[in-house]
């Protein structure tokens, strides 16, 4: 209890000293916008955590790494101060931001841009344009985290460089071959998978085993910065990564195919709900985990060699 009331009296003396200036009152209404995102940003983080996202374990990597710096270098930090153009164009950031904000209560993605902007405003009003030198590996750590969805801008870029249903095609045929070396009368058409003996299965977009990887490359790069591995390594992280949850998606398509064929739907609903995503996610994650460290702890020898 005692560090809860320490820590309260150090929160009121701040708000005292922000309030005495202009600089502290407009990083206080910036402060205000981020106080009314957070509740949506959290609901939405949790929400899709219980449906099996990995989104809560990876922002939260990612805050932890990107704040880490910042206390690590807190004396340093407090040495930092922003220029007169800095400051002016830090306000009209925030204050600017802060207008926008009403006039897209209704888009999330917007309101995290918003509390993106208004967090730079902070950021070089306060530090100046120099923090962003000196702390690139927060600068870059720090934006991931404003949305709950940062697989979105992916999944837009992908589908635009990509023939539609690409890599739904490409799962569902997968999945059908080794299902016939099984055995298994399965047939793939298109992004459907049928079954002589239980209708057809389709490969939805939240099928196709993309966002599994998109979490597994960004995990391979939060693991490669915890790790401090060259460049190389952590691309070399990160493709393990594409890999690894791409192939881990077909046995899931496989599962829930032959649930669908054989078992009934609520196998079906269970293996393709949240308890299901779930499991997979956790066993990607320990089979990810092993070859992630198997990879770093021979990078490591090969060092140790040169």
């Amino acid at each position: 209890m005692k560090w809860i009331q320490q820590i309260s009296q150090q929160s009121i003396e701040w708000l005292s000293a922000q309030v005495k200036t202009n600089h502290g009152r407009i990083v206080l209404l910036g402060l205000v916008i981020g106080l009314l995102y957070f509740p949506l940003w959290m609901h939405d983080l949790v929400i899709r955590s219980i449906s099996g996202s990995t989104g809560l374990v990876l922002i939260s990597c990612a805050a932890l790494l990107g704040l880490l710096p910042l206390w690590q270098k807190r004396q340093q930090l407090r040495q930092l101060a922003a220029s007169e153009e800095d400051r002016i164009i830090g306000h009209l950031i925030i204050v600017g931001s802060v207008a926008m904000f009403p006039f897209f209560r209704a888009d999330m993605w917007a309101q995290a841009l918003i509390w993106l902007f208004i967090m730079e405003g902070i950021t070089l009003s306060t530090w100046g344009a120099t923090f962003f030198v000196k702390y690139p590996l927060t600068t870059l750590l720090i934006p991931m985290t404003v949305y709950t969805r940062p697989g979105v801008i992916a999944q837009g870029t992908w589908r635009f460089l990509m023939p539609p249903n690409f890599l739904e095609n490409i799962m569902a045929a997968t999945s059908a071959q080794i299902l016939q070396w099984m055995g298994q009368p399965a047939v793939a058409q298109g992004r459907f998978i049928t079954m002589s003996s239980g209708g057809a299965v389709e490969v939805a977009w939240r099928c196709n085993g993309f966002n599994m990887a998109v979490a597994m490359a960004v995990t391979g790069l939060l693991l490669g910065i915890f790790f401090q591995r060259t460049r190389l390594q952590i691309v070399r992280l990160m493709v393990v990564g594409v890999v690894v949850g791409l192939a881990f998606n077909v046995p899931r398509v496989m599962l829930m195919t032959m649930a669908h064929a054989y078992w009934g739907k609520w196998w079906f609903d269970f293996w393709h709900g949240s308890w299901g995503s779930q499991i997979f996610v956790g066993l990607l994650f320990t089979v990810y985990y092993y070859t992630a460290m198997a990879m770093v702890d021979r990078q490591k020898r090969s060092l140790k060699q040169v």
